[in-house]
C-alpha cells in the first residue's frame, strides 16, 4: 500500500471513531462499512417504523436539515414512484451546489429505493433507505453507491468527506425521529 494510501485510511480511521463518540451512540447503534463510494450504514433508533418512515419520507422537509441538502422538491408523484430534485452543498462537494434529479419507488413503511436521472457531476448515484423493525425500535439502514464526477487525485478526499457526512446525516435522522 502506498504510503499516502495508509495516512488517508487511518485519518478516516480516526474520523470515524470521533464521529462515533461526538454523536453519543454506542459504536453497536451507528455502524459505517464499504469505501469509495460503496456503502452502508446502520443506526438504531428506539421509535416505532411509522414514525421513521414519517421522517424519511418528508423529502422537502429535509432541505436545510440535513448537512448536505440545500435543497429539496417533489417534481412529480404517481403512486408509489415520485421524481425528487434535490441540491447538494457540503464539504464533499467541495462547496459547490450540486443538483440532482432522482427517481424514488416507495414501500411505505419499510423501504425507499433510489436511482440518479441527471445530475451535476454525477456519474452514477443509486441505494435505499430501509426500515427494519427490532425489539425496542428500528434499525434504519442506507446502502448508497455513487460514483462522483472528480479528478482522481481528488477521489480520496471526496470518499473520505462523504463517509463523514453519511454518519453526521444518520446522527442527525436519528434526532429527527426522536423528536416529538
Amino acid at each position: 500500500m502506498p504510503p499516502g494510501r495508509r495516512i488517508v485510511g487511518l485519518s478516516l480511521g480516526a474520523l470515524l471513531t470521533a464521529t462515533a463518540c461526538w454523536s453519543g451512540l454506542p459504536a453497536a447503534a451507528q455502524q459505517l462499512s464499504g469505501s469509495r463510494g460503496h456503502y452502508r450504514i446502520t443506526i438504531l433508533v428506539p421509535v416505532n417504523p411509522e414514525k421513521a418512515w414519517q421522517v424519511l419520507s418528508r423529502y422537502e422537509a429535509m432541505a436545510g436539515q440535513m448537512p448536505d441538502i440545500k435543497e429539496a422538491r417533489v417534481l412529480s408523484r404517481s403512486g408509489s414512484q415520485l421524481e425528487l430534485a434535490q441540491t447538494y452543498q457540503a464539504p464533499y462537494t467541495f462547496g459547490l451546489p450540486i443538483k440532482a434529479r432522482l427517481r424514488l419507488v416507495e414501500k411505505p413503511p419499510r423501504q425507499i429505493a433510489y436511482t440518479l436521472l441527471s445530475g451535476d457531476r454525477i456519474r452514477s448515484l443509486s441505494g435505499s433507505w430501509t426500515i427494519t423493525p427490532v425489539r425496542g425500535g428500528v434499525t434504519v439502514e442506507h446502502r448508497i453507491d455513487v460514483d462522483p464526477e472528480v479528478p482522481d487525485v481528488l477521489r480520496p478526499v471526496y470518499f473520505e468527506l462523504s463517509e463523514t457526512n453519511l454518519l453526521e446525516s444518520m446522527r442527525v435522522l436519528r434526532k429527527l425521529m426522536l423528536s416529538p
